[in-house]
């Protein structure tokens, strides 16, 4: 890379004249991710979808070409043991796995790659989770699908189709299953509440050149209900049987139906 002076890759290229066939390899034996270092010196496509990536990667890439209609066929490996980064939908920490190009040149690949990622924080932390995708033409990614443990419960990735090569809108849409109130609760650091329960929903999200957002987000109790209960100090005066009496209910309430709505900006208040 002429900007840093990095050794990206080592390439061994054959052309034969007498019959045009040839064939170059690309070795990638350690590329360094760091401050000074960053994906966008090697491709453009990295500009907004990832940012302040550390780690390492490596693999090995290989190109075929002749003169038939086959014209050139190009095929690559590539893995990291584990990748941090910041992307649109939040910090990422661990992420690791291997990636096989179908058309190396293009950046497309064959179903069923796969990732897994220590921590993700979308707005709420999420950890040890895996996920499924594919690349396509036209620098377009399909969200196979995902899948966390979340507070008791499961966190899942919904299919979807990103456009990588535009600064575009992007939406996800996560559901939430099983999810226990209390351990939910603790995400918030809501050191005065706390609560039973078990609640499924959906977190739909949208990521821009702003950040990202939850848009109409919502949790839903199951049958059975649960309990709300307000344990800190109350901070007012004496104000009389009722309100006192109204007061002290927040200690212990007892609920059948319970929903939760969850809208704004991950990185701010939800």
């Amino acid at each position: 890379e002429p900007e840093t002076q990095t050794a990206v890759a080592a390439v061994d290229i054959l052309h034969r004249l007498g019959n045009s066939k040839g064939r170059a390899l690309i070795d990638v034996p350690s590329l360094k991710f760091t401050e000074r270092f960053q994906p966008e010196l090697l491709t453009p496509l990295t500009l907004g979808v990832v940012a302040n990536v550390q780690g390492e990667i490596s693999g090995a890439g290989r190109i075929d070409w002749d003169s038939s209609d086959n014209g050139i066929k190009s095929t690559g490996s590539f893995r990291t043991n584990g990748l941090n980064l910041a992307a649109a939908f939040g910090p990422v920490t661990g992420l690791a796995g291997e990636i096989k190009f179908s058309d190396l040149l293009a950046l497309e690949t064959g179903p069923g790659q796969t990732v897994t990622l220590s921590e993700v924080n979308p707005g709420v932390a999420v950890f040890n989770g895996q996920i499924r995708y594919r690349l396509l033409p036209d620098y377009k990614m399909q969200v196979e699908g995902g899948e966390w443990p979340f507070a008791g419960g499961k966190l899942y990735l919904e299919p979807t189709i990103l456009d990588l090569g535009e600064d575009a809108e992007r939406r996800l849409q996560f559901t939430v299953e099983g999810v226990d109130a209390a351990q939910f609760l603790t995400q918030f650091d809501f050191e005065n509440m706390t609560a039973s329960g078990v609640f499924d929903g959906k977190l739909p999200m949208v990521f821009d050149q702003d950040g990202g957002r939850i848009v109409g987000g919502y949790l839903v109790a199951r049958e059975g209900g649960g309990s709300l209960a307000y344990v800190g100090e109350l901070t007012y005066e004496d104000m009389g049987t009722m309100a006192n009496f109204a007061f002290n209910a927040l200690k212990s309430v007892k609920y059948r139906n319970l929903t939760i709505g969850m809208d704004g900006d991950i990185a701010g208040e939800i």
